[in-house]
């Protein structure tokens, strides 16, 4: 009897480490009318135009932005976003939207041609904020995202990307507790990446009790280039299962923001390796100690890193700011 408990203890904890790291067919393997399950990748609605003599006249607009492709990091498919032009009506202006992936469903919008102008050439910042309308299109045009109970540590995801003009991809990600926020996790690169690259993104209160979790990806900006191609693949969650065993690892890192170098200093001198990524993953700078050790980051661009420490069966995560 006893064996069969300790048993399903361990199926029902590794089903729950498995669960926690699940972001709904975040490997893109399902679709369905050409969008992908359980994610938005387009916009539908009305632009309500003003017609002299007639009046409000409701102009349908329809954006797909999302694409099925083989081109996967693993399994057979991934997710290729790519920008959509569209002509505004009664006007001569044509306006190249960027392409947009979010967790969940979006609702019908509904919006006046003055607000959609002034989104594309002033960005969020032409909405009134107290204007009960104005924050209803914008729900509408956001997505409530899926259930979640607790707030990850990081979300990673692999991602090929191209952009051009300058074009800078986003990915914004935060969750709610009875709708009003309670972490984030955003990152902006403007960065090629011709072959898969993980990136990791951090939230910045984990572990906070929440309902929901939404995940918008960009592929540029308001102005972004037809030639833009953002690839995305293989998007998880990560909980950092086993958490609870690094408070026995010890370490002072300092000064944190760094402007030439900072120093790793364990409170113990059992010997260690540590690594030093950038926001995408790449290793910038590593090794192997047995005391304090001082990490040059001279020839680094400012910006947030992530450091790794790992000693014995522990392992230790810190955010580095560099100036």
């Amino acid at each position: 009897m006893k064996k069969h408990i300790c048993t399903l203890v361990f199926i029902l904890s590794a089903l729950f480490a498995w669960a926690q790291n699940t972001v709904p067919n975040g490997g893109f393997e399902s679709w369905s009318g050409g969008q992908p399950a359980n994610w938005t990748t387009k916009l539908s609605g009305n632009v309500m135009v003003s017609i002299p003599y007639i009046g409000d006249f409701p102009y349908p607009m329809n954006m797909n932005f999302g694409t099925q492709v083989s081109d996967a990091h693993s399994g057979s498919h991934a997710l290729k976003l790519m920008s959509s032009t569209s002509s505004i009506p009664t006007t001569e202006n044509i306006y190249t939207i960027p392409g947009v992936a979010q967790l969940g469903e979006t609702g019908e919008f509904s919006i006046p041609l003055s607000t959609i102008t002034g989104i594309l050439s002033d960005g969020l910042s032409s909405l009134d904020w107290d204007d009960l309308g104005d924050l209803a299109t914008l729900l509408n045009l956001v997505s409530p995202g899926m259930p979640c109970e607790s707030t990850p540590y990081d979300l990673t995801l692999w991602v090929k990307y191209l952009p051009q003009s300058g074009d800078t991809m986003r990915v914004v990600a935060y969750t709610k507790k009875n709708r009003i926020p309670v972490s984030y996790a955003t990152f902006e690169t403007n960065q090629s990446m011709p072959d898969y690259t993980q990136i990791r993104v951090t939230f910045n209160n984990p572990y906070a009790e929440c309902d929901s979790v939404c995940i918008i990806i960009f592929s540029g900006g308001m102005s972004t280039d037809p030639g833009t191609e953002l690839y995305v693949d293989d998007v998880e969650f990560d909980y950092h299962v086993g958490v609870a065993e690094q408070s026995s690892l010890k370490v002072n890192v300092y000064p944190n923001p760094a402007t030439g170098q900072f120093r790793v200093e364990p409170a113990c001198g059992d010997p260690y390796q540590y690594r030093l990524t950038d926001l995408t993953g790449r290793r910038v700078a590593s090794g192997h100690q047995s005391g304090a050790a001082d990490v040059d980051v001279r020839a680094l661009a400012p910006g947030v890193y992530m450091l790794f420490i790992e000693q014995k069966d522990h392992t230790l995560t810190r955010k580095v700011v560099v100036r």
